[in-house]
């Protein structure tokens, strides 16, 4: 009797594939990985893109910056989940990330406002599957800090959601208006904030290679800044306006340097580098006291992300192709930086980070620029608070 023929599935995962045993293509992780808690990954070119739904799903892909937006972007062929919504399966672990996003990520974020904001703009952010992506995302990212038993595990579904959102919001190719400026400041926000706690927390030992990720991050806090220069006036029309307005009137300059940020400038003075080169760390300086005076004022420093997220954000173009050249004076700057992060290092988002940069652009610059590096060194062997009243 002649075989019965076989219809194989070509959309299985790439781990069943690879153990040879069929795959029941549930997304993201299928039943075959749940149980034995592998990696589950699927393929390339299994479905073709169709336009983004309202249900989440992920899967992996490559990403890329985008010059448009300094925001990165993904192409990968990725779907929803095959079926009709009623047909697909209810994802716990989407429900577990969401619920912690919700109860420990944003309140960690800023106790007082975050989460009550999120509330606010949830009915917004649910119809731009890329953001519900990237939160998820961001919500694995902090269980992994807090799980290190369950470290790889979660970390992998943080990067598997991101690279979905960024393939998503590659695809959608929104404009700028008054129904996208919220999901979009949120989506380039929240991508920021993700980006820089993976680069601090989960480094290797290469400064070389920390610098570059490093350089790719700041690149990224870019897009927020773009984005608010385009719908700056949408925003302030937006449900998002008080946390606009309280977050603006924490970063002004009122032209005053506290006493670490003026011998900060007068070095870089007195080193004679030229109009250009002495303008651009000039700026980079008022834009950290700037960012001191924001933590300063946010009040409790373990309760609040200001300051030590928006001197990112607020740093020229030109500051960050100096930091990718390893110019002396940009990683000087770059270590005062450090010292917000190590004043944050109980965050889940910064530990031991700035501890690591201060150390490491030391030991790169080596003992002729210990004059520089007085107030970073001070530091790692002072009380946080007191340490950026005198540097603020």
């Amino acid at each position: 009797m002649p075989r019965r023929a076989h219809k194989k599935s070509r959309n299985g995962c790439l781990e069943c594939k690879r153990r040879h045993i069929k795959c029941n293509e549930n997304r993201p992780i299928c039943s075959n990985c749940t149980v034995s808690e592998r990696v589950c990954e699927y393929g390339i070119n299994v479905f073709k893109i169709t336009r983004p739904v309202d249900t989440p799903s992920c899967s992996a892909t490559s990403a890329s910056l985008s010059p448009a937006t300094n925001l990165p972007s993904g192409r990968s062929s990725l779907s929803p989940n095959p079926g009709t919504p009623q047909d697909a399966p209810v994802n716990m672990l989407h429900m577990e990330f969401f619920y912690h996003l919700y109860t420990e990520t944003f309140p960690e974020l800023d106790r007082k406002k975050f989460a009550d904001h999120f509330l606010s703009i949830m009915p917004q952010l649910l119809k731009a599957p890329y953001v519900v992506n990237e939160l998820l995302a961001f919500s694995a990212l902090h269980l992994s800090t807090k799980h290190p038993e369950r470290q790889e595990y979660y970390r992998t579904h943080a990067a598997q959601l991101q690279t979905h959102a960024l393939a998503i919001f590659k695809e959608t190719d929104l404009e700028v208006n008054q129904e996208t400026c919220v999901p979009l400041f949120f989506f380039s926000a929240i991508l920021g904030l993700h980006t820089l706690c993976d680069v601090l927390v989960y480094r290797d030992n290469d400064f070389e290679q920390f610098v570059d990720k490093f350089v790719h991050c700041f690149r990224l806090h870019r897009g927020v800044r773009a984005i608010c220069a385009k719908a700056w006036d949408m925003l302030h029309q937006s449900v998002l306006e008080p946390l606009i307005t309280d977050g603006s009137s924490l970063y002004q300059f009122d032209g005053r340097l506290g006493a670490g940020c003026e011998k900060l400038l007068h070095l870089v003075q007195a080193a004679k580098l030229g109009a250009t080169l002495t303008d651009i760390y000039k700026q980079a300086i008022e834009h950290l006291q700037t960012s001191t005076n924001a933590l300063m004022a946010a009040g409790s420093l373990a309760g609040s992300i200001h300051g030590s997220t928006g001197w990112p954000v607020l740093v020229s173009p030109e500051y960050i192709d100096l930091l990718l050249q390893r110019r002396p004076e940009a990683l000087v700057i770059l270590a005062h930086y450090a010292i917000l992060l190590h004043s944050c290092r109980d965050s889940w988002m910064f530990g031991d980070g700035g501890r690591f940069l201060i150390e490491s652009i030391r030991d790169f610059l080596g003992p002729d620029w210990t004059e520089w590096l007085e107030w970073p060194l001070k530091a790692l062997d002072s009380p946080a608070e007191p340490l950026l009243q005198v540097f603020g």
